[in-house]
């Protein structure tokens, strides 16, 4: 999902000002121009705990301190909404963001930048929304058109956002209401494997060469429900939601974020302690990425801001 001048620009200021209640910046400090300008290196990250405690905090503060060459620290904060706050107003310089939080804090100020983002021990770069459906019922997107839809939580913020608003373009107008939202993605699968449902709302993992969904994420859950891969059909997907991007503000000096780059990719084989630490649920090592790999992530943005 790419856009492109005159209809970004005006998604982007459809849904500026509701990002404003997420995102209050602050006026931006002037560009640094060499690391010296730049004092400490202040890094943001959401506790995984919700508390103000992380597990080897001095061991990545170090790390980062050897990586860029200039003093570091470490500023844990409460929420995704308190880090995208820090780092739009220019309070840190460096940032661990979900996809939409990147989103969030890009459509903002257009002061961030990815600098890479993990990948999966499968080789996975993200996932994608998908619809899938048992061999036999509806194969297409346009035979949903009357099918039973089942999907998780109402009010879940994430890439089922992309699968119900295509769902939206097949449905009848009187047939708006036919997904039934479940308590949980678990439920939703359960309901499914029932029979209750034609088709579910469900994910499965992206890859950079684009190649066929693996036996994982959705159709592995299903797998366990005891439906054979052989019964279902992934019949449609979306683009790809990569995984959370580490961020750095673009008024940082040019130097210092080719080090950080680096520092990175190379991260996996020069330190799995330390990447273990800042990366303790995919496998696969840091990879580069850019701004265009979370499009999709935008949208499901747009989504969680208008629902404030």
């Amino acid at each position: 999902m790419m856009l492109t001048g005159g209809k970004e620009n005006r998604r982007r200021t459809a849904w500026m000002g509701a990002a404003a209640a997420v995102v209050l910046a602050a006026s931006l400090p002037a560009s640094a121009g060499s690391r010296d300008d730049l004092g400490t290196l202040r890094i943001g990250m959401v506790s995984p705990s919700g508390s103000r405690v992380v597990a080897g905090l001095g061991k990545m503060t170090r790390a980062f301190e050897e990586a860029a060459g200039v003093p570091a620290e470490m500023f844990v904060a409460r929420d995704s909404e308190a880090l995208i706050r820090a780092i739009a107003s220019g309070r840190v310089h460096y940032a661990l963001l979900s996809a939409t939080g990147f989103a969030v804090a890009d459509a903002y100020c257009q002061c961030v930048e990815p600098l890479a983002a993990p990948r999966g021990v499968d080789g996975a770069i993200g996932v994608r929304a998908a619809l899938i459906a048992r061999r036999g019922r509806p194969v297409t997107m346009q035979g949903l058109g009357r099918a039973r839809v089942v999907a998780g939580p109402v009010d879940e913020v994430g890439p089922q956002v992309l699968a119900l608003s295509a769902l939206n373009e097949v449905l009848s107008p009187g047939r708006r209401d036919a997904v039934l939202h479940s308590g949980s993605q678990s439920q939703a699968e359960a309901v499914f494997a029932a029979g209750e449902a034609d088709a579910l709302v469900g994910w499965v993992p992206a890859f950079v060469d684009g190649r066929a969904p693996s036996r994982s994420g959705t159709l592995t859950r299903l797998e366990k429900l005891g439906i054979a891969p052989s019964e279902l059909e992934v019949i449609w997907t979306s683009g790809v939601v990569a995984f959370g991007p580490h961020t750095v503000r673009r008024d940082v000096p040019a130097e210092l974020k080719i080090r950080l780059g680096s520092f990175l990719e190379n991260l996996y084989t020069a330190s799995p302690e330390i990447y273990a630490l800042l990366e303790p649920y995919r496998g696969g090592g840091f990879k580069k990425i850019g701004a265009a790999d979370y499009e999709a992530a935008a949208r499901i943005a747009e989504v969680s801001v208008a629902r404030r």
